[in-house]
């Protein structure tokens, strides 16, 4: 037996030991700026790239790689708020679209929903995603109920489509901002504080599968939970304590992400915290998460610590095969899109 093991060629593991390769994609203006987020907070292992049909804001944009998309068609001056434009400008430049997305293990697809550039071509972007045979998660921001009736009906029709192309959409409401703060906040904050929340989100669940865990959740850990179908949420939250109480109240008291998901049955929870982090507190937020998961629900839950987040503990939680029963987000937008009617065009 031993001058088999030893006969072994390590050097075959090689190549199988390579990380997921994690590519984050933001089009149009509000997918770019939440990008510029992401490549600042110097996110290992991980590609950004920023597409656009505005040149001006594409230029002003940080990213690995950044692409004007639909140049023949809009001169690089923008899609004028049309989603029909957006898409068009996605099937126009489509060989290069794909050639940047090949090569993807988990493909996040980055777009603020109401305007023309994202709402059009995240849904298409998403459908060349996802004919590489990557893991696609759709990411997409709804508009201020005061941005007019016109741009929210075009935002939850590009939702409907964005759900079409991908695994699972994370979705999220500015409107629930103006809940938040009574729309006392100043316009510039508002969406900081969405830009942030969001490229945190990404950045766990990026870091789930590029870092190096304690308790370890590998790449097909997440691809089973994000394959799970039905309606799926994110919650998260970050505590500059360790105590149980904190951490459960960033996670749980997060408006803009809300806490429902009853029933559901396929749960990754994953936590990065010091490494003085006591078990029983891991033990005391593991159980309170799970509590109102099904009995029979598939949890996948990993651990990572380090040194430098001191006192800080850093949770991601991402839930789906939630029934459908339950009022969230989705069925929200559901229930408003059919209260608008049908006066505008669908995007396709």
């Amino acid at each position: 037996m031993m001058e088999r093991l030893e006969s072994f060629d390590s050097s075959d593991l090689m190549e199988f030991i390579t990380a997921p390769q994690v590519k984050l994609v933001g089009t149009g203006g509000a997918g770019n700026n939440i990008l510029d987020r992401l490549y600042n907070r110097r996110v290992k292992g991980v590609e950004t790239i920023a597409l656009n049909t505005d040149a001006n804001h594409l230029h002003k944009s940080k990213a690995h790689v950044r692409k004007v998309i639909g140049a023949k068609i809009t001169q690089g001056r923008g899609a004028g708020g049309d989603p029909y434009t957006g898409k068009r400008c996605a099937e126009d430049d489509e060989e290069s679209i794909r050639s940047k997305l090949n090569g993807g293990d988990i493909i996040f697809v980055i777009a603020g929903m109401g305007g023309g550039t994202g709402t059009g071509s995240a849904p298409v972007i998403a459908k060349y995603a996802k004919e590489t045979d990557a893991v696609v998660v759709g990411v997409a921001i709804l508009p201020f109920k005061e941005e007019g009736l016109p741009r929210r009906k075009v935002a939850l029709e590009g939702l409907a489509e964005l759900k079409k192309s991908c695994d699972c959409v994370i979705e999220l409401d500015n409107e629930k901002l103006n809940e938040l703060t009574g729309g006392d906040y100043p316009i510039q904050k508002a969406f900081s504080v969405m830009s942030d929340l969001v490229s945190g989100i990404v950045q766990s669940l990026s870091e789930v599968v590029t870092e190096p865990s304690m308790i370890n959740v590998d790449f097909a850990d997440l691809k089973k939970i994000i394959e799970a179908g039905g309606t799926a949420k994110v919650l998260y939250g970050e505590s500059d304590g360790s105590d149980p109480g904190s951490v459960l109240d960033s996670v749980l008291g997060n408006p803009l992400l809300g806490n429902n998901y009853k029933g559901a049955e396929a749960v990754l929870l994953h936590i990065a915290a010091g490494s003085e982090f006591a078990m029983s507190d891991c033990h005391e937020v593991l159980s309170a998460l799970k509590y109102d998961l099904a009995e029979d629900a598939n949890l996948i839950w990993g651990l990572r610590t380090d040194d430098s987040m001191s006192t800080k503990v850093k949770v991601v939680m991402l839930v789906s095969a939630i029934p459908e029963s339950e009022h969230d987000l989705s069925t929200e937008a559901e229930d408003e899109l059919s209260s608008l009617g049908s006066s505008l065009p669908m995007i396709n």
